[in-house]
C-alpha cells in the first residue's frame, strides 16, 4: 500500500499562495521515527502532553507549554509522543520569511538560534495563544493588505518571542556569534547545494574555510563531521522521496537527489542507508 503525502508537505502548495498557516487541534503532524526537513519555519505551541524527537540529530523533548521552533532545511525526527499531545502549529513559508526579512531589516528576530524549545510561564503561554489566534484570523482574509497585516502580526510575535527568551534566561544566538553562524550558514548551504555536491571540500570554499578547520569547528559543536551531515541530509530526502512519492521511479528519484546515474545513487544510498533504495521503498510500503 502506497504512503500519502507527509503531513506538513499536503499544505506546500497551499502554503506558497497564502504565506503563512495556522493549524490548530493537531494530534500527529511527523511520520514517526522518520526525520523530515521543513523547507518552512514552524513554530509548534504545545498544549498539552510530550513528544520526544530529535532536532539536528540531538534528542529534544517538547512538553506542555512548551513552544518549539523548526527552522527552514534543518532535521527534526520525531520518535513518540503522548496519548494526549496536542499542539497548534503556525507554518511559515520562504517567501513570506524573505517579506518579513524585508520589510523588519533592523530588528527580523526569527534567526536560527540553538534554542530547539523553550518552556512558557502561563501568562506567556496565553500571550501565545492569543498571538496565534490572530495570525490564524488574519491569515484567512481577502483583504489587498493582507501581507502587511500578517507581518506586523508576525513582527509582534517575533518581539514576545525574544522578551520570553530573555525572560527564561534564554539567550538568542547573534548574527554575528561565529561558531553559531557558521553552523547555520552551513546548514544553508546543504540545503541548497546538496543536489550539486556531497563533497567536504565544496562547501568549506563555499564559506572561505579550510576543510581542517572546517571539519573541526562542525564536529566539536555538533559531534557530527561534516561528511557524516552532508550524507544524513542527502539520505533524508532520498528517503522522503522514495516513501511518500510512489509515483516516481528510482530512476526519477535518483535525479532529482543530483546522481546522474542510478547506479551511483544506489551505491550511495546503500553505503549510508545499510540498503538499496528498491529495499527501502518495499520496506515502507509494507
Amino acid at each position: 500500500m502506497a504512503h500519502e503525502k507527509h503531513p506538513l508537505e499536503t499544505i506546500n502548495e497551499w502554503l506558497e499562495e497564502r504565506g503563512l498557516a495556522v493549524i490548530n487541534g493537531v494530534t500527529n503532524f511527523l511520520v514517526y521515527g522518520e526525520p523530515y526537513v521543513s523547507p518552512n519555519l514552524v513554530i509548534a505551541l504545545n498544549h498539552r502532553g510530550w513528544i520526544e524527537a530529535e532536532y539536528d540529530m540531538h534528542p529534544v523533548r517538547f512538553e506542555m507549554h512548551d513552544n518549539a521552533v523548526i527552522y527552514p532545511g534543518h532535521i527534526l525526527t520525531a520518535h513518540k509522543s503522548s496519548d494526549d499531545y496536542l499542539c497548534t502549529l503556525l507554518v511559515v513559508s520562504p517567501r513570506f520569511l524573505d517579506i518579513l526579512s524585508q520589510l523588519h531589516p533592523n530588528h527580523y528576530l526569527f534567526q536560527y538560534h540553538n534554542n530547539a524549545s523553550f518552556h512558557l510561564t502561563d501568562s506567556q503561554y496565553e500571550t501565545m495563544v492569543t498571538c496565534l489566534e490572530m495570525l490564524g484570523a488574519i491569515s484567512k482574509l481577502n483583504h489587498p493588505e493582507r501581507d502587511m497585516l500578517l507581518s506586523a502580526q508576525m513582527d509582534i510575535v517575533a518581539r514576545i518571542v525574544r522578551n520570553i527568551l530573555h525572560e527564561n534566561g534564554k539567550v538568542l544566538i547573534r548574527k554575528d556569534t561565529g561558531v553559531q553562524q557558521l553552523l547555520s550558514r552551513f546548514h544553508e548551504a546543504v540545503a541548497a547545494h546538496y543536489r550539486e555536491s556531497r563533497e567536504v571540500n565544496f562547501y568549506a570554499t563555499l564559506l572561505h574555510l579550510s576543510p581542517k578547520y572546517f571539519g573541526t569547528v562542525v564536529r566539536d559543536a555538533t559531534g557530527i563531521g561534516v561528511g557524516e551531515w552532508i550524507a544524513r541530509y542527502v539520505i533524508i530526502q532520498a528517503k522522503f522521496l522514495l516513501r511518500h512519492h510512489p509515483e516516481l521511479s528510482i530512476q526519477q528519484v535518483s535525479g532529482q537527489i543530483g546522481f546522474k546515474e542510478q547506479t551511483s545513487f544506489s551505491r550511495y544510498f546503500k553505503t549510508h542507508a545499510g540498503m538499496s533504495p528498491k529495499e527501502y521503498r518495499e520496506m515502507s510500503n509494507i
